[in-house]
C-alpha cells in the first residue's frame, strides 16, 4: 500500500510543479525596488547653443531637448533645469531685474525669475519655419528674433510682447544696439538690417551672399561674422562696412569684445582673436574641442563659451565645464 502511494505520489508531483509555476507566473508579479541614480549635470548627448550671464553671477547655457544649465561659482552651485516643451532652445538673456528667458523652435519661451517654475509662452510665428534663433536683453526689453523675419520685443518681465516683425522669408540671427541707439540685426543671404526708430522701421543692405551669423560693436567699431569665415569691419558705427581678410573658411557663429580684444567662434574648434578687428589670428588653447561653438558671453575672469563642450576662456586658456570646476571657478 505505502509503495503503490509512493508511487502515485512521484507521478502527481511533477505536474504540481508544473502548475505551481504556472500560478506564480500568471498571478504573481515580482517586485523590484529601484535605486534612485544621480542625474548627471551634463552627458554626452548635451548640445548647447547659447549662454548668458545674470548680475548675480549666476551663469545660463541653453541647449537641446529643452535644456538649461544653470551655473554657479563651484558644482555645488549648478542645477539642471528642463523645460515643459522638449524644444531645442537657441537663446537664452538675463534681465537687470533677475529674469531669464530662453526661447527656441516653434516660437517658444521660457521665462524664469527667483525660485519660481519655468513659465512656457508660444509666440505667434510662422507655422512654415518659426524657429526663434536669438534673445538679447536691449535697453530693459527683451528682443526675441528667428526665421520669417521674426522679431518681437517684450516688457522686462518678458511677459507681454509686440510683434516688429521684418516682411519676407530671412532668419535672422543676432540682434544688438549700437551706442548711438540703432538696432543691428545679421540675417541669412548675407543681409544686415538696421533700424534708427526702435524697431518700428528696417532697412536692408547686402554684404556678399555668405549668410551673416552675429554682429558686435565696441564704441563705433563693430564686427560682423558669418558662414565661411568672412568678417566685415565697421569704424564708423556701422554706417559703412569693409571685409577684412579672414584666417579660416570655417562657419564664424559669433564674435565678441571682451574690454581687451576681440574674438570669434564657430565650427570645427576654430577660435580667432584680434586687437582691432582687422587683422585676427587664430587660438589654440589646449583641450579646445573640435567641434562647433555657437556663441560667447564675456564675464569678469574671462568669456564663456557654448557650443558641443562648455566652458570658460581665461586668456589664452581653456577651462572646459563642469570637469575644470573641482576648485571652483
Amino acid at each position: 500500500m505505502v509503495a503503490k502511494v509512493l508511487g502515485i505520489t512521484a507521478q502527481v508531483a511533477p505536474w504540481a510543479i508544473v502548475g505551481g509555476l504556472a500560478y506564480s507566473a500568471a498571478f504573481i508579479k515580482p517586485g523590484v525596488e529601484p535605486l534612485p541614480l544621480p542625474q548627471p549635470l551634463n552627458e554626452p548627448r548635451d548640445l548647447f547653443y547659447d549662454v548668458s550671464a545674470s548680475e548675480t553671477g549666476r551663469y545660463w547655457f541653453a541647449g537641446n531637448n529643452g535644456l538649461v544649465l544653470e551655473a554657479g561659482e563651484t558644482l555645488e552651485d549648478w542645477r539642471r533645469h528642463v523645460m515643459p516643451e522638449d524644444v531645442n532652445l537657441q537663446g537664452i538673456a538675463s534681465a537687470d531685474n533677475g529674469t531669464v528667458l530662453a526661447v527656441g523652435n516653434a516660437g517658444w519661451t521660457f521665462r524664469h525669475h527667483g525660485d519660481g517654475e519655468w513659465e512656457p509662452l508660444q509666440l505667434p510665428v510662422s507655422d512654415i519655419a518659426g524657429k526663434l534663433i536669438e534673445v538679447a536683453w536691449i535697453d530693459g526689453h527683451f528682443w526675441a528674433i528667428g526665421e520669417m523675419g521674426a522679431v518681437f520685443r517684450s516688457d522686462a518681465q518678458a511677459t507681454q510682447w509686440q510683434d516688429l516683425s521684418i516682411e519676407g522669408d530671412v532668419a535672422l540671427n543676432d540682434i544688438v544696439r549700437t551706442q548711438g541707439g540703432e538696432l543691428w540685426i545679421t540675417a541669412e543671404f548675407g543681409t544686415l538690417y538696421h533700424s534708427r526708430d526702435n524697431g518700428q522701421t528696417w532697412q536692408g543692405e547686402e554684404l556678399g551672399y555668405e549668410s551673416l551669423r552675429s554682429v558686435a560693436f565696441h564704441g563705433n567699431k563693430g564686427v560682423i561674422v558669418g558662414n565661411g569665415g568672412v568678417i566685415f569691419h565697421s569704424v564708423d558705427g556701422g554706417q559703412t562696412w569693409q571685409e577684412t581678410r579672414s584666417p579660416t573658411t570655417e562657419h564664424l557663429y559669433d564674435v565678441v569684445h571682451d574690454e581687451q580684444r576681440w574674438l570669434a567662434t564657430g565650427n570645427g574648434g576654430v577660435l580667432l582673436s584680434s586687437e582691432d578687428g582687422l587683422r585676427w589670428q587664430a587660438l589654440q588653447p589646449g583641450n579646445f574641442a573640435n567641434g562647433y561653438h555657437a556663441r560667447m558671453q564675456p564675464v569678469e575672469n574671462g568669456v564663456l563659451i557654448s557650443g558641443q563642450t562648455i566652458g570658460l576662456l581665461s586668456g589664452n586658456r581653456w577651462h572646459t565645464w563642469p570637469d575644470d570646476m573641482a576648485g571652483g571657478i
